[in-house]
């Protein structure tokens, strides 16, 4: 399983130590994202910021397979700057009907809802 760096627990803060990976110096331990929800898996570059595979879940509407998406992915950034990429772009969408994500992929993916049958509009 992939690590990049390493975290220490002092009981109040981490201590985070970062190596280069992808496009960014990060912290990352799938280990702890796949097995350990509750213990820090990321932290991105230039930032306090650390986040666990709960935070991923959560971020992602307890959608597990979008959120190891977000967690594969991520390589410097923020997850939630990636996720906003990714709406931008309407690589994911929301259900306007159930708020479930959509793997919507600029349209050549999913092009309804999977929980409710909401239609995707090309427009939007």
């Amino acid at each position: 399983m992939l690590k990049v760096g390493s975290i220490e627990d002092d009981g109040e803060d981490y201590a985070i130590h970062r190596e280069f990976y992808g496009q960014g110096m990060i912290f990352k331990d799938e280990d702890a994202y796949r097995n350990h929800k509750d213990q820090p898996c990321y932290a991105p570059e230039t930032s306090d910021a650390v986040y666990t595979g709960n935070d991923f879940l959560e971020m992602c509407n307890c959608q597990e397979e979008f959120a190891d998406e977000l967690f594969e992915e991520v390589d410097w950034q923020h997850p939630e700057t990636l996720m906003e990429d990714w709406f931008v772009n309407n690589e994911w969408v929301r259900c306007e009907k159930c708020g479930r994500l959509i793997n919507y992929g600029d349209g050549c993916n999913d092009k309804k809802c999977p929980s409710c049958g909401w239609e995707v509009k090309a427009d939007e």
